[in-house]
């Protein structure tokens, strides 16, 4: 049965535990919710055991159908989670998921978790034969077109009404990015502003509070104010912003940036390629500007400030973080003064 994380929660009310169940997709925020609700409807089912294993090079497949086994003197069942990084179990793996699936254990549920796969990996056998029989739930980012209504239906989660100007704000903040959106969500929730709250409610709590996140600092960059992003930047640095958010806006920019330019390149009018990335016509004007003064020599340059980024924000190397991340803000801003930059 194919169903989305939203209707998780009615379908286990109603149907109850299926002995396999699939979590893919590509929002974190949705496959961990998932996951969760399965958790705790297991619990509440007397299901108090769970193991969970992560497919890598030594784990031994036969633990399918041998954890059973092991419950313990006071357990009639067990879940047992198995994630799969990729999406990729192998040759050895498929056949053990195929064979698994042919004839699942009444002593555990099984739930597989992995990212959104792609059309050759939905034809694969041991996906078909999974799909058969398991319960396949799809928590992948809604697309634009359905955020809004997504947005909506978070906000109610948390008593908080919004008006459609704040719908549309937050759509454009946080599409690709669930996770953020839902802290976002939840602030604002707490911060006790009148009901409905509006976008002009929402950017002046923000400044209100003193605190710039990440999108006002994108808005600094469109506009190639380098003065303001530099403030912006380090008031975020002050505010503990989180790295992974902070990483994701500037690849995002990159992104689209690059992108546009590949679109015009091909022939592609400007305003074509902005609505296939789904900019708004307010946002058209400083994205054209910022694709002109973006030549190639600085695309590339940017994109190799992120890659050290990701490394530095691991630890993987001796580059300091912060000293990093204004690097490419300037480079954002000002492209021309590149040469300066001691990169």
């Amino acid at each position: 049965m194919q169903l989305y994380s939203s209707q998780l929660t009615q379908h286990l009310q109603q149907h109850g535990l299926a002995p396999i169940v699939c979590v893919f997709g590509d929002a974190p925020l949705l496959v961990d919710e998932s996951v969760q609700q399965l958790r705790r409807f297991a619990r509440q089912q007397g299901i108090d055991e769970r193991q969970r294993l992560l497919q890598d090079a030594q784990l031994d497949w036969s633990i399918l159908h041998t954890a059973s086994a092991n419950l313990s003197l006071f357990s009639t069942q067990r879940l047992l989670e198995l994630e799969l990084p990729e999406g990729k179990p192998g040759r050895e793996g498929g056949e053990a998921l195929r064979s698994y699936a042919e004839q699942p254990s009444q002593d555990q549920i099984l739930v597989i978790i992995g990212p959104k796969l792609k059309q050759e990996q939905q034809k694969a056998k041991w996906f078909q034969q999974l799909s058969k029989v398991a319960t396949m739930v799809s928590a992948n980012n809604p697309e634009r077109q359905q955020l809004p209504r997504f947005i909506q239906q978070r906000a109610q989660r948390y008593q908080l009404q919004l008006d459609p100007s704040a719908v549309q704000l937050l759509a454009d903040w946080y599409e690709g990015n669930l996770l953020a959106l839902d802290q976002e969500l939840q602030k604002l929730a707490l911060s006790e502003l009148p009901p409905p709250v509006t976008a002009a409610l929402i950017t002046s709590h923000s400044e209100d509070q003193s605190r710039f996140n990440v999108f006002a600092l994108q808005e600094a960059i469109l506009a190639a104010d380098l003065d303001q992003a530099l403030h912006k930047l380090q008031r975020l640095f002050e505010g503990d912003v989180e790295p992974a958010i902070l990483n994701w806006a500037l690849q995002r920019e990159w992104t689209l940036v690059f992108s546009l330019q590949q679109a015009l390149a091909a022939g592609q009018s400007f305003s074509a390629a902005a609505k296939q990335q789904r900019l708004w016509r307010s946002q058209e004007p400083a994205y054209r500007q910022f694709v002109q003064r973006m030549d190639a020599s600085a695309m590339q340059v940017a994109g190799q400030l992120l890659s050290r980024l990701e490394y530095a924000f691991k630890g993987d190397s001796g580059d300091h973080y912060p000293t990093l991340v204004t690097q490419l803000v300037a480079l954002y801003c000002r492209p021309q003064q590149l040469q300066q930059l001691p990169l």
